[in-house]
């Protein structure tokens, strides 16, 4: 068993709780004594390697985390968003704003996740109005009520409000009804490595990915154009209950499905991590 002092951040490659792999030391490891201890504890017994772990975030090596948001932590948790009222149809900001960690700490009590969170699943909206950040909402809608007794809360984060209002209220409305945040200065974004659309293949992306065919069969109807701005790609990023960022997704592409088995699979290693402190 490793002791608190022996404690580091370990990666995982492929949850080995959900998908069969192993956790490995970074390069900020102790020594190779707290690696082999990991790795017995993950040949031995998968419980008892998370219970190890426990108290330590941990990042997948196969999909490590952005260079630009490794370099903007810790910082980047103390970016301020600001809550965005969304009742009764009406689009406003509140008077306030909340860094990162609050934000991801008011979705986690929100209900129903009043009990139980585990961890959260952060959507950064590309434009709200478009088909493809409506598909993105509905499927990351499924996969956080996918988990039994509301282990995985959620939150939204978009650049701008009072553009496209009816995009934003049909987003919520119908595809992702969870809090959302502004970050007006696009500062998530940016230690995403705020990665453009390339105009030039967007149009052949979006023939080459059947974006059309797969949203329709969905039943989900719109504009791959919508309002506002909508050339800065966004993505997802994946909290755990104490607000450690352990997995990011940034878009390469305005056109491809998103990897969610590979949110599930962060997810159930995070939750895993999470029961075992």
């Amino acid at each position: 068993m490793l002791s608190e002092n022996q404690r580091t951040s370990y990666d995982f490659v492929e949850s080995p709780l959900a998908c069969g792999g192993k956790f490995v030391g970074t390069e900020n490891s102790p020594s190779p004594s707290v690696a082999a201890e990991v790795s017995k504890a993950a040949e031995d017994d998968t419980d008892a390697m998370s219970h190890a772990l426990s108290g330590s975030p941990f990042r997948s090596k196969e999909f490590p985390l952005p260079e630009p948001l490794l370099k903007s932590m810790p910082k980047i948790y103390d970016t301020q968003l600001e809550p965005i009222d969304m009742r009764f149809g009406i689009i406003r900001k509140e008077r306030h704003s909340m860094s990162v960690r609050k934000c991801n700490e008011k979705a986690l009590s929100t209900r129903p996740f009043t009990r139980g969170a585990k961890a959260s699943v952060a959507f950064l909206v590309k434009r709200p109005g478009c088909i493809i950040c409506k598909e993105q909402g509905l499927m990351l809608q499924e996969l956080v009520q996918s988990f039994p007794e509301n282990r995985v809360a959620a939150w939204a984060v978009v650049k701008e409000i009072d553009v496209d209002n009816d995009g934003l209220t049909a987003l919520y409305q119908d595809f992702f009804r969870y809090p959302f945040f502004l970050d007006k200065k696009m500062k998530l974004y940016k230690a995403m490595g705020k990665n453009f659309i390339n105009p030039f293949k967007f149009f052949y992306n979006i023939w080459k990915n059947g974006v059309r065919k797969r949203t329709a069969d969905k039943g989900i109807e719109g504009t791959f154009i919508g309002k506002g701005e909508g050339l800065i790609l966004g993505g997802v990023l994946i909290f755990d209950a104490d607000g450690n960022i352990c997995y990011a997704y940034q878009e390469k592409s305005a056109a491809e499905e998103l990897p969610i088995e590979e949110f599930r699979c962060a997810l159930n290693a995070i939750i895993a991590n999470q029961e075992n402190d």
